[in-house]
């Protein structure tokens, strides 16, 4: 889904990935780093933004983008200026109360599995707060 708020605030140079749903059957093979790779190659972005509380989310940037840990910025703080409704807390760039009251998962929540080893929502301690959202940009042109 192709977020035109997103390539308005980033003067048509970014897409936002609003979403991706793959069956579970199919899940964890591929298909969902395939498929984003292939709009990437297609539609010429600097950058792809996203909110989430998804590992698989996050495992699919970095595989788009060739980086490993989405994350990890050298400056959070400059990173989060570029995304909108962005702020960093304790070096980690959110998006405070993205979502409804009781989050956007219900009673599953992807932020308690693992992401480079550790679970997310201990990682990143402002997911405790089902509101909120990860907000990650990662650069697409190779110079980041």
């Amino acid at each position: 889904m192709v977020s035109l708020h997103t390539r308005d605030y980033f003067g048509n140079r970014a897409i936002e990935l609003a979403g991706i749903i793959v069956d579970p059957n199919f899940q964890q093979s591929g298909i969902g780093l395939d498929i984003v790779k292939d709009f990437t190659d297609h539609h010429r972005f600097d950058r792809l933004v996203t909110y989430t509380r998804n590992p698989s989310v996050l495992r699919i940037l970095g595989g788009v983008a060739m980086k490993h840990d989405v994350l990890s910025y050298d400056s959070p703080g400059h990173a989060a200026r570029d995304i909108p409704h962005a702020s960093v807390q304790d070096g980690v760039i959110y998006h405070i109360n993205r979502y409804a009251p009781h989050g956007l998962y219900g009673g599953f929540d992807p932020a308690t599995r693992k992401y480079n080893g550790q679970i997310l929502k201990q990682r990143c301690e402002m997911l405790d707060n089902k509101n909120n959202a990860l907000a990650v940009s990662v650069d697409l042109t190779g110079e980041e």
